[in-house]
């Protein structure tokens, strides 16, 4: 009877087991890290958005978020994946989000509707531009740290999950990610209404401090020469990061892959740029509607989830990896032709499905690619590589939609285009482009 109840509860167990125990441990640490950061990063937005909403200032003070977000991973990204390389990963994570949450939680004194206790009312302004200081430091400096934690996540997912059930553990992760940031985003608002931005912080801090507690609970044994630390000079840092580029230029399936989601990273930069003026111009969603009709897509990442799996074990992955990118592409152009709202939904949906499977597989493409000392830097270089592209594509259809394209208008018997339609044409266009390059490149 005993020896049935403890099978009874092994069974248990398992099922509520993603993979394996320690991936469980990393997935549902990694999701409360991540719900923690999209709350944080909207409640700043809605905080600064609220406190500067009658000055002529408060868009660029808003984007002064996204930049400080941004930067690190151009700056300290490729040079993060060298250390990542040399050591110990979990215990790197670990660090990270003590020092992520202490960081965060420096903000709790500044932010708040009091002026700061050691400035008096007549420096009220120098007090407000010390908070938005203040915040963009905080904001850089854990994005800063987020630099050496990402590459050691992915690179410890080579260690704890075998190798022919790596897509659907990218897979898990990246539906997992759409999920958190709807989640996340949502509960952003209710908490600046109705709690206030210090709670919202004090939130962030505690998902990390969450997630130090469960990736703590792992039990890796990664192999022994990634525990080596060699000694810390700069013309070694410098030699291993050329080591990391050159593994890149010198592997084509690794080349190929990096201009491939360079071209993605650019498109979905034209998308999430211009999201807001599609949806409530072009589609004429009420703007109360517009959070729910933006959350709504990401449901997507679950059907690619089960989508991945299946399709890896008929096609392969990189034949699935340039199809989704196809897919998603010329979905995005028949999205930007509509007008009707339900029609585009659906579009964004099935868009979500083939991006979610493109992104799922990227992860165990790189991993079977790269030698196991060299994850850091590749996985590094990529994300420097397509934050450079996002950004790029950021600045570029800001700017065309602002002055060039603005007054551009065309009609075609029932389809009307404005510089928002012609400008998510352009990427569609960029990730049929991917698409057909890593087509291209496939047998070579």
């Amino acid at each position: 009877m005993r020896h049935y109840s403890q099978k009874l509860l092994a069974l248990s167990r398992q099922r509520f087991l993603l993979i394996n125990r320690n991936y469980t441990i990393l997935w549902l640490g990694s999701t409360i890290s991540l719900v923690g950061d999209v709350l944080f990063m909207t409640v700043l937005t809605l905080w600064i958005g609220t406190l500067l909403q009658n000055q002529s200032y408060a868009p660029l003070a808003i984007s002064g978020i996204a930049l400080s977000a941004a930067l690190p991973a151009l700056l300290i990204g490729p040079f993060a994946g060298v250390f990542v390389d040399r050591w110990h990963k979990q215990k790197t994570m670990r660090v990270m989000d003590v020092m992520r949450a202490l960081l965060v939680l420096s903000l709790l004194p500044l932010l708040g509707p009091d002026p700061l206790p050691f400035l008096s009312a007549p420096t009220s302004a120098l007090s407000l531009l010390m908070k938005l200081g203040a915040t963009y430091l905080v904001v850089a400096a854990t994005s800063s740290l987020s630099q050496f934690f990402n590459p050691s996540t992915k690179a410890l997912l080579g260690w704890i999950v075998p190798e022919e059930k790596l897509p659907r553990a990218f897979a898990l992760t990246t539906g997992t990610a759409m999920i958190a940031w709807s989640f996340g985003s949502a509960l952003a608002g209710i908490c600046y209404a109705y709690l206030g931005v210090r709670l919202a912080i004090t939130l962030n801090a505690a998902s990390f401090i969450c997630s130090w507690l469960l990736i703590g609970c792992m039990r890796v044994s990664e192999p022994a020469a990634s525990l080596v630390i060699q000694k810390e000079r700069l013309h070694y840092v410098f030699k291993e990061l050329w080591e990391g580029l050159r593994c890149i230029e010198e592997k084509l399936l690794l080349r190929t892959l990096l201009r491939a989601e360079s071209l993605l990273a650019f498109g979905l930069g034209i998308i999430n740029t211009l999201a807001f003026f599609f949806i409530t111009q072009n589609l004429h969603v009420p703007l109360n509607l517009y959070g729910l009709f933006i959350s709504v897509p990401s449901l997507g990442g679950i059907v690619g989830i089960w989508f991945v799996g299946w399709s890896v074990t008929k096609t392969g992955h990189l034949r699935v990896y340039y199809t989704a990118m196809l897919l998603a592409g010329i979905a995005m152009i028949l999205i930007a032709l509509q007008s009707q709202p339900l029609l585009a939904l659906i579009g964004m949906v099935l868009s979500n499905i083939a991006q979610s499977c493109a992104e799922a597989l990227v992860g165990p493409l790189l991993l079977s690619a790269t030698p196991g000392r060299m994850e850091g830097r590749v996985f590094s270089t990529f994300g420097t590589a397509t934050t450079t592209c996002s950004l790029l594509a950021t600045f570029l259809s800001g700017y065309l939609g602002s002055t060039l394209l603005q007054t551009v208008a065309l009609h075609f018997s029932a389809i009307d285009l404005n510089a928002t339609s012609l400008l998510n044409i352009c990427a569609g266009m960029a990730l049929i482009a991917g698409g057909l390059y890593v087509y291209r490149h496939r047998d070579r």
